[in-house]
């Protein structure tokens, strides 16, 4: 399958910078947009939090995790699980159209969801 075909509907949004599917371990698997040393980047800083929610999760019985968001005075960060092992991370501008990149990431994961299970 073609990632960054499905990835691109969310690359396309305003003020989107990167859309990219990482793993557990912070291993980017498909970059777009941006450069793909920040995606790497992005991938790797962000993919301890993403063990911390899920373990947090689990500890508190809320279930599989769908999506977390870090939201900062300049960017906020999507990150929305297509699988326990594969998340979709989304990095938007504060001043980007960023409800419209939080949909678009949760369809482009459910859309991934298959190719990962």
């Amino acid at each position: 399958m073609n990632f960054a075909r499905l990835l691109q509907p969310v690359a396309e949004c305003p003020g989107v910078i990167t859309a990219l599917i990482t793993d557990r371990d912070g291993i980017a698997v498909e970059v777009v947009g941006g450069s793909a040393a920040e995606g790497e980047e992005l991938a790797a800083e962000f993919s301890s939090l993403v063990r911390e929610v899920t373990s947090a999760n689990r500890e508190l019985q809320l279930g599989r995790l769908e999506q977390v968001v870090v939201t900062g005075d300049r960017r906020a960060v999507f990150v929305t699980a297509i699988s326990d092992d594969y998340f979709l991370m989304t990095l938007v501008e504060s001043s980007g159209n960023q409800g419209k990149a939080r949909f678009r990431s949760r369809i482009a994961a459910h859309r991934l969801r298959s190719e990962f299970m």
